[in-house]
């Protein structure tokens, strides 16, 4: 059962910032526990606690310290970064707490807009905490195992679309489990798990298999759209598997170069030459090759040229807030520059609203996905919704 409050914690050594975010947050019915004194974190923090807001400048703890707390203690907490100083310092915060394992959903320059605040811990309540907090208990492993030989783990779709033009022109092909008990569990709740226990290659087989499958039918029915499918880092030590993707879709009556593998920029960063191998056979067999979350991970300009991408994704951490944030503006305008000086397309990931859809179109980024546009469907609802989308 939900509690009727969820909890928010604000480490800040101003009292009248304190002050301004425990009225918001009272506003978005938090309960506000608060310290200018960093070094109560360790009493104030428990399990309990839904978000916490912390000032990286502080004395005594500073931000990165007590951020450091909160990944020994395995938090799952959702965390606002506060900073008055240099926002290169908060970005360098952030990247380092999805390092850790923690969940940085936001970082804030003071002064900050009290709109811009209650935004926040508002889309916090609704999205992030209520979606934690109302799903079930990580699934085991015996269940992940039965989900695949039972083949309860299935792919939706995810339309993108042209900017310039609003026609289909694909879709990613995204895992979900429908467990007959527990109904939909989500990607983040068994992929880890499944990644750590050695069944990653068994899912990304029967996504494949399935989201193949469906192109060769959208093909056979002159549905011309692409499909781009996700492949771990930890598949790309198998060096045939060129081969078995390229025999796959041939037998599915698929187009290879209607195939799009999406990899993540962190599957770059051990065993380059093994990975320049498969991906470079992949792009000599047709597949297109896509740098997906493209600004969180941590290749270099030399791995980006070196590797032969056709296609950049811009992760949503800088295109939700594109429209409101500079410095998301900026790395998104530069990553359109510079894929676009290397030939590659651009597909901005997470828009969600039409303002950020009309700034991409002036930055003239190529593609887009997201939910103002359609969030992943079944295969039966693409055809349907193109239509309606088209009629827009």
């Amino acid at each position: 059962m939900l509690k009727q409050k969820l909890k928010l914690l604000v480490v800040d050594d101003d009292e009248g910032i304190i002050q301004i975010i425990s009225d918001v947050a009272k506003i978005a019915e938090f309960e506000v526990i608060s310290t200018t004194n960093s070094s109560e974190v360790g009493l104030l923090y428990s399990d309990e606690i839904d978000v916490i807001v912390i000032d990286i400048f502080m004395p005594k703890l500073d931000g990165i310290e007590v951020l450091r707390f909160l990944s020994e203690k395995h938090s799952k907490a959702s965390i606002v970064l506060i900073s008055g100083k240099d926002k290169s310092i908060l970005h360098s915060a952030q990247a380092l707490a999805k390092e850790l394992k923690l969940n940085p959903i936001a970082i804030l320059s003071k002064p900050f807009h009290i709109d811009e605040l209650e935004a926040l811990l508002m889309k916090c309540n609704k999205r992030d905490v209520e979606k934690r907090r109302t799903s079930d208990e990580l699934p085991t492993l015996d269940e992940i195992r039965v989900a695949i030989d039972q083949k309860q783990i299935f792919p939706v779709f995810q339309p993108q679309v042209n900017i310039s033009n609003r026609s289909l022109v694909g879709v990613e092909a995204l895992a979900r489990w429908k467990h007959p008990v527990k109904g939909m569990i989500f990607p983040g709740q068994f992929i880890p798990i499944a990644e750590e226990n050695g069944l990653i290659s068994e899912i990304t087989d029967l996504i494949t298999e399935q989201a193949v499958r469906q192109l060769g039918l959208w093909t056979r029915d002159e549905f011309d759209i692409r499909v781009s499918i996700n492949i771990s880092p930890l598949l790309l030590s198998d060096l045939e598997i060129p081969e078995k993707l390229s025999t796959h879709a041939e037998q599915m009556g698929a187009k290879i170069s209607d195939i799009v593998i999406e990899v993540t920029e962190t599957a770059l960063m051990s065993d380059l030459s093994k990975y320049m191998d498969i991906l470079a056979r992949m792009r000599i067999k047709g597949f297109g090759l896509s740098i997906d979350d493209f600004g969180t991970g941590y290749s270099s300009l030399q791995q980006l040229v070196r590797v032969p991408f056709n296609e950049l994704k811009i992760d949503q951490a800088f295109i939700r807030d594109l429209d409101t944030n500079a410095e998301c503006l900026t790395i998104t305008k530069a990553s359109i520059s510079l894929a676009h000086e290397l030939g590659m397309s651009v597909v901005a990931e997470g828009i969600e609203t039409e303002s950020v859809w009309n700034v991409l179109a002036e930055l003239g980024c190529d593609e887009g996905q997201g939910y103002w546009m359609g969030k992943p469907m079944l295969a039966e609802e693409i055809t349907r919704w193109a239509t309606l989308w088209n009629a827009t």
